[in-house]
């Protein structure tokens, strides 16, 4: 249990003067039950209460009058796990359920600052997949996967409409949560030729993912596959236990991808226009690291 005394002062953006309140009473309870089922598997499930309060924007931008709530999350998770000499696996079912969750909508308040509003019922649902081999003394191979439904049951977008001067309203049902790929994977492929050296390809794909709540496909970031490639070489001196090099090198294949990024709509001389903006990532790039253990 935790009572949150929330006190907002000093000014706002324009130097008016705040004096924002609010009590909350969180209550999160976590249980969770394991149970072994042989030498080399086992099997558990859990249940847990996670509260979040709204933070500093949300007060300062709600509109008059309103004040914004909570966010609440039920979280249920079961999974498998099995573990021997050369193999490892693990699969994990999970189920969250959101209440109030504070989302971008579109609506602006009183002087043309966009807010988050809480959406009364969303979800993500999915499974989540894990891998080891270790194949040889210097082949391993490991991956991963994640498998997911990410919905908002009902939310509402609001559009500018620069001719009216009038917020258009639009209303959808079963909508993707914004920035939630249905799938997410990686691999990685590791050699060691020598007992010190290591080389590694890493290698991850991302769905589709959605710039706003809407589902729009003319407001996405699309999938994207990028390999890296992680070279290591790990020795002692005199009194240093473990010198350890490493040269990572990102986007090997140059692939052209974003993995962020904003959209904007509005009406104006009655066109409807949907305007996207994104964040691209590097093409090849490297990291060269030394860690030193005395």
């Amino acid at each position: 249990y935790r009572r949150l005394d929330y006190t907002i002062g000093g000014t706002d953006k324009n130097r008016n003067p705040l004096n924002v309140s609010d009590q909350l009473d969180f209550f999160n309870p976590k249980l969770g039950i394991s149970y072994q089922l042989s030498e080399n598997s086992s099997f558990y499930t859990s249940f847990a209460v996670a509260n979040k309060e709204p933070n500093r924007d949300d007060y300062v931008n709600a509109p008059v009058s309103t004040v914004p709530k909570s966010e609440n999350l039920q979280d249920i998770e079961a999974g498998y796990r099995l573990g021997t000499q050369n193999i490892s696996a693990g699969i994990n079912g999970f189920a969250m359920f959101y209440k109030d969750q504070l989302v971008l909508t579109g609506k602006v308040n009183d002087v043309g600052e966009y807010i988050r509003q809480n959406v009364p019922d969303s979800y993500r649902a999915g499974v989540e997949l894990e891998g080891r081999w270790q194949i040889s003394n210097q082949l391993s191979w490991a991956a991963t996967a994640a498998l997911s439904r990410n919905k908002i049951k009902n939310f509402t977008e609001y559009v500018d409409d620069y001719d009216t001067g009038i917020q258009i309203r639009n209303d959808y049902k079963s909508t993707d949560i914004a920035f939630s790929p249905a799938f997410i994977g990686s691999n990685e492929l590791s050699y060691k030729p020598f007992r010190n050296v290591e080389m590694a390809v890493l290698s991850k794909y991302v769905s589709k993912q959605y710039l706003d709540n809407t589902s729009k496909n003319d407001r996405i970031i699309n999938p994207f596959f990028v390999n890296d490639l992680r070279l290591g070489y790990n020795t002692s001196f005199k009194g240093v236990k473990n010198i350890g090099l490493t040269l990572l090198v990102n986007n090997i294949l140059g692939e052209e991808y974003e993995t962020n990024g904003y959209t904007f709509s509005y009406v104006y001389d009655a066109a409807f226009t949907t305007e996207n903006f994104y964040y691209p990532q590097a093409k090849q790039n490297f990291l060269l690291s030394l860690n030193l253990k005395f």
